[in-house]
């Protein structure tokens, strides 16, 4: 049961397995946001006993509030079934959250007021309550230190000519929007609209953690709901820092720490190609390949598709321009 209530409509959720010093090393030493108005959560992905002994110091120190977790669920590992299963809690809790954070715990928020701030982009644009399923951010960190990402895909024209599947190097009106239109947000720290999530999502337990969060960005796409970044909130891979503390890059690590490794995730990208038939952060598909799927027309992946990267960035507006879309 969690304590006395908070007041911000945003809270955060870490999935974890036996990287609990990360939490207290990286997360949080380079976080200095103020987090007393805000649940954190929790969820054990089958941690060892020493780190689960660990992890009740972690949640004491930092006000976390731990989910319970059915471990005889075959889908518990995944991002998907983790999202389900805390908004479950915050409704059986009836607390007031709306939107849910999924964090890397080696990716710092930066500022003192990072919530804040996406909590007042939220309230000046009350469109992405019902227009928007996931938010993004600035990510620094990824391909080179302090270099800015802003998401991933392909399907944009021009991007993988000079992003090669990321939103990097784009052109300077970007990073000065207040928000922009991606394929899909960065992977690292992402915001889900909980609601839209619940009404238009199906969970593809498939995805476990690696390009879990390019496959609901695209659902989301396919059912109109928009996929944005805000490029003034800014978070920082830190994955760099882990080997500090024992711990290695989650693309190279075992399933120690998350029961997903990226070559066993190859069997997904088969899984991507025959659900979405291009296959994604790769060369991007022909126009042939792109339309031979019905399923494409009117969404807002044809929108994007159809757009190009010099255009500069796309607003909930620019998708409205096409009576097909929102």
């Amino acid at each position: 049961m969690v304590g006395m209530s908070k007041q911000g409509k945003i809270a955060l959720l870490f999935t974890t397995r036996n990287c609990y010093p990360l939490l207290d090393h990286i997360f949080f030493k380079h976080t200095i946001q103020d987090f007393s108005n805000y649940y954190i959560f929790n969820m054990d992905m089958n941690s060892t006993a020493e780190q689960k002994e660990l992890a009740q110091k972690v949640f004491s120190k930092y006000d976390i509030v731990n989910l319970p977790t059915d471990l005889e669920d075959e889908n518990i590992y995944s991002v998907n079934r983790d999202i389900e299963i805390c908004s479950q809690y915050i409704e059986e809790q009836g607390l007031d959250i709306d939107w849910i954070v999924w964090c890397s715990h080696d990716g710092p928020l930066v500022g003192t007021n990072f919530l804040e701030r996406l909590e007042s982009k939220i309230k000046e644009n009350p469109e992405f309550e019902t227009e928007v399923g996931v938010i993004g951010f600035r990510d620094e960190g990824t391909i080179e230190v302090g270099k800015p990402c802003y998401g991933r895909g392909n399907l944009l024209q021009g991007l993988y000519n000079i992003g090669k599947g990321w939103y990097q190097n784009l052109p300077d009106p970007y990073e000065g929007s207040e928000y922009f239109v991606v394929q899909a947000v960065h992977d690292n720290t992402v915001a889900v609209n909980r609601n839209l999530y619940k009404e238009h999502v199906i969970p593809d337990y498939n995805f476990i953690l690696f390009n879990v969060w390019d496959e609901i960005s695209a659902q989301f796409s396919l059912k109109n709901i928009a996929s944005i970044t805000i490029p003034s909130l800014v978070v920082v891979d830190m994955y760099r820092e882990k080997p500090k503390f024992g711990f290695k890059r989650s693309l190279d690590a075992d399933t120690h720490t998350h029961m997903d490794t990226y070559c066993a995730n190859m069997s997904c990208t088969q899984h991507w190609l025959n659900k979405y038939k291009w296959t994604t952060g790769k060369t991007p598909p022909t126009k042939e390949e792109f339309y031979s799927e019905d399923m494409y027309r009117g969404s807002i992946q044809e929108k994007i598709f159809n757009w190009h990267v010099n255009d500069g960035p796309k607003t909930l507006e620019d998708l409205r321009e096409d009576p097909t879309i929102l």
